[in-house]
């Protein structure tokens, strides 16, 4: 049987099965040997199921992944964090205020999207609280390039309709600093989501601490959503220093034309990417963030 793995808590599942919702284990063999990621099972998967006995199931083997979204873990001996996998987009909240709008965040989600094989769109929440200067600079730099941008306000409904046609029909993760509104957004989408969040998560994690848990929900419109916890900061994962200029589509146009083949245009002569900096053909603050990506990651 193949079924959708709609949330992972431990050794625990919980997966899609012609319409239902099951609670699974994991076939040994999927956990033994060292693991370079969180888990052998991601939400998004899918998955190969046996029946084991009433209401009882078992994953036992994972198909291949065609997209997901990483980041490295904080921790002492950084590892592969894989938060979702099978997804379209990534759909990337920021609050006009309250937090404060952070264009590096966004640029590092928008490296790590277009790694993972994703379509990055940026949300600005909270639009009610009124848009800074910055912000809408920041909007006109990331539509030049050719992102989407979307304005949403949860508290009047600005922009609702225009993010949930953007997620119908399709499967997204939407991912955002703690307070910016991820879930308040989703449920006026679908109002269903909090109840059922609320249902799921007494039946499948029965307890257990799990405020790290993604989980995956069908839309009443079609496709799906994973909703993710929120995310203090970004580290990125299995990109090297030599390949993050290729994910600034400005910079990108300009790497050819430096003096030297491994430039990392952070302070060698003759760079023309930091000359289009200076010339306002690449805006200041997207090479400010380009800058800190490559001080963050072991040369």
């Amino acid at each position: 049987m193949r079924g959708r793995v709609l949330r992972v808590s431990g050794q625990n599942c919980l997966v899609e099965l012609e319409g239902m919702s099951v609670r699974c284990k994991m076939r040994g063999r999927l956990k033994g040997g060292r693991r370079e990621s969180n888990s052998p099972v991601i939400t998004g998967d899918w998955v190969d199921l046996e029946q084991d006995g009433p209401d009882q199931y078992v994953i036992n083997g994972v198909e291949d992944r065609l997209s997901h979204f990483t980041r490295a873990s904080s921790s002492s001996r950084p590892y592969e964090q894989i938060i979702a996998v099978n997804i379209q987009q990534l759909i990337i909240i920021s609050s006009a205020r309250n937090p404060s709008f952070r264009a590096g965040f966004i640029d590092r989600a928008i490296v790590s999207a277009l790694w993972g094989e994703l379509v990055p769109v940026i949300v600005i929440n909270k639009i009610d609280l009124g848009l800074e200067k910055e912000v809408v600079a920041a909007m006109g730099v990331y539509e030049h390039l050719g992102y989407q941008v979307l304005q949403t306000s949860a508290a009047n409904g600005e922009g609702i309709s225009d993010l949930e046609a953007l997620l119908k029909g399709t499967d997204s993760a939407i991912m955002g600093h703690s307070g910016v509104g991820k879930s308040t957004l989703l449920n006026a989408i679908d109002p269903r989501l909090a109840l059922r969040t609320q249902e799921i998560m007494h039946q499948h994690d029965r307890g257990r601490h799990t405020t790290t848990a993604v989980q995956l929900y069908p839309l009443k419109g079609g496709g799906y959503v994973a909703d993710t916890p929120g995310i203090k900061e970004l580290h990125l994962y299995g990109i090297q220093r030599s390949e993050v200029a290729a994910y600034f589509d400005d910079l990108r146009p300009h790497i050819d034309q430096c003096r030297f083949r491994d430039c990392s245009h952070l302070n060698e002569p003759d760079c023309r990417v930091r000359t289009a900096v200076d010339e306002g053909q690449i805006a200041q603050k997207r090479y400010e963030s380009y800058a800190r990506i490559m001080e963050s990651l072991s040369v």
